[in-house]
């Protein structure tokens, strides 16, 4: 009898031999040793038969689920793929509308960019679907796609980490400028980060030296602030820092987090001014935003903006949206400061930011401002998870349940968790110098006290002379202060629930950017002086 007809007789004979004794010995290793104990196959054949089965099983890749996502393992773990995405769907309802800005019988509020952000709306914050995983033991890998919004590649970079104490990442990734930026989407406190983090960059492409060490990480990073360079001349590399320590981690101390981190980021690049004003046909000139705001949770389009021109102005010579033969050169610096008090279910947070801008265009134009944002917030795990088992390399992670809410059955709770933010954002110590007046400007929330041109308009600061500085100072400052008040469930590690509700106050009364920016306050318009926001997502991630 040759072995291969040996080795069937002797399955199909142990099967039944042993019925009773090995219960259907789940693997190759317990059937073989049980068939050599009873004699049915020797002992060199056992051992032939259990190495041939280790070599199968040593070239057969793995299929493994966790937290609902299937990874794809090599034998021998080194490499890995996984499919990852997200989807973060909204529902906003604001109290200010187009009734707010009626005058009579006129209707001041146009159809606007501005004005939509007004409505209240369903809406599909982000929609990613992308492969993440591991290569040859000693690196990791992201592609992710967008698939709403303007930019279709959201990051795609190597982190090569074998070493905890340095790592080097490139490609498209987060350059982490802040605590905020650097917490993932799905893994954020409120639904919305905070001003902080609004006009601070956050994915872009370039190259980073990071690592770890107990209690200590470090982040530094070269990167562009575009895309795509815009011209030959001043689009030079950023750069961008980060260090944190954890005082918990070298107490040995699991139960919390106390992290004090500094941050910040120099960064000299270009932006595209296009023609605005679509509004008013007798306003065709190419501007460029140097920053701007939009008001906590997604709730109304630019507060605060500051634009820079780059041409005189010519009515009907341009269509909206063309874009300026040239561009404007941006120097942007950046400090920051962050903190983190957590123990067991309960956690502090906050951070400083101080930004200065600094802009010019060849006509020339220039327009200067400080910027200052901070947010400090406090949250309750009503379940008791704890706050340091989501803490990582000086950020938060998910956070998981202790008790996973089972939806076909509806028992377990799931992570139930109450949180208070306060956030604002001050605009201070502004100038502009223009050579045609009017067409740099701050607009929204604006201080239209100091204008030297008239007795102050809805929505615009500008300055009134060509090569004016009469704006020096905080002529065109402004700023704003929002209370959010936040409850979230996460069901399991792939689906959770959060609901807002914020509160922002502005410091100055204005119209929505561009609608009723030409009208005076005498003229009975009801300017918009605070609004209120309820925003609800339902968030699926994998």
């Amino acid at each position: 009898m040759n072995f291969n007809k040996k080795l069937a007789t002797a399955v199909s004979g142990a099967v039944l031999l042993m019925a009773g004794q090995i219960a259907l010995a789940d693997s190759t290793t317990d059937i073989v040793d049980a068939l050599v104990s009873k004699g049915v196959l020797t002992e060199e054949e056992g051992k032939l038969i259990s190495k041939g089965a280790k070599a199968k099983a040593d070239a057969t890749p793995t299929v493994k689920e966790k937290d609902g996502a299937f990874i794809l393992s090599s034998p021998n773990g080194k490499n890995s793929i996984q499919l990852t995405g997200r989807l973060h769907f909204d529902v906003k309802a604001s109290d200010i509308n187009t009734s707010d800005l009626l005058n009579g019988n006129a209707i001041i509020a146009r159809e606007d960019t501005d004005s939509r952000s007004m409505g209240d709306h369903f809406n599909i914050r982000r929609a990613r679907l992308g492969v993440k995983g591991r290569l040859g033991g000693i690196a990791d890998y992201e592609i992710m796609g967008n698939l709403v919004g303007a930019t279709n590649l959201d990051v795609a970079y190597l982190d090569i980490n074998k070493y905890e104490p340095l790592g080097l990442t490139f490609g498209k990734f987060k350059v982490a400028p802040n605590l905020e930026i650097k917490t993932s989407s799905n893994n954020i406190d409120m639904i919305e980060r905070s001003y902080v983090s609004q006009n601070a960059p956050e994915k872009r492409f370039g190259a980073a030296l990071h690592g770890e060490v107990t209690g200590l990480t470090y982040f530094g990073s070269t990167f562009q602030n575009n895309d795509s360079a815009l011209s030959m001349t001043d689009n030079k590399f950023s750069t961008a820092g980060r260090a944190t320590v954890n005082f918990a981690e070298f107490m040995n101390n699991k139960d919390a987090v106390m992290h004090i981190g500094v941050n910040g980021y120099n960064s000299n690049y270009q932006i595209q001014p296009t023609v605005t004003g679509n509004t008013d046909s007798d306003d065709t000139v190419h501007r460029a935003t140097v920053f701007g705001f939009t008001s906590a949770g997604q709730g109304l389009a630019n507060v605060y903006r500051a634009q820079i021109a780059n041409t005189a102005g010519n009515s009907g010579l341009y269509a909206y949206g063309t874009p300026s033969p040239s561009a404007v050169n941006v120097h942007n610096d950046n400090v920051g400061l962050e903190g983190i008090l957590a123990y067991n279910n309960f956690k502090i947070q906050g951070e400083y930011s101080a930004a200065y801008f600094n802009a010019d265009s060849s006509m020339p134009n220039s327009i200067r401002a400080d910027v200052d944002t901070w947010y400090a917030e406090a949250l309750w795990t009503l379940t008791g998870e704890k706050y340091a088992d989501a803490y990582k390399k000086g950020a938060f992670g998910a956070r998981k349940p202790k008790d996973e809410f089972n939806m076909d059955g509806g028992s377990g709770l799931g992570l139930w968790e109450l949180g208070f933010r306060v956030d604002a954002f001050d605009v201070s110590n502004t100038s502009m110098a223009t050579l045609y007046a009017g067409n740099s400007r701050f607009q929204g929330a604006v201080d239209t006290k100091n204008i030297t041109s008239g007795s102050g308009y809805g929505d615009t600061c500008s300055a009134g002379a060509a090569n004016s500085r009469s704006l020096d100072g905080a002529g065109c400052g402004g700023g704003a202060k929002t209370y959010t008040a936040s409850l979230r469930w996460i069901m399991n590690p792939n689906m959770l629930i959060k609901a807002n509700y914020s509160y922002t106050r502005f410091d100055n009364s204005f119209t929505p950017i561009d609608i009723g920016g030409t009208t005076p306050r005498n003229t009975g318009i009801n300017f918009i002086n605070d609004e209120s926001l309820f925003l609800v997502r339902g968030q699926y991630m994998f």
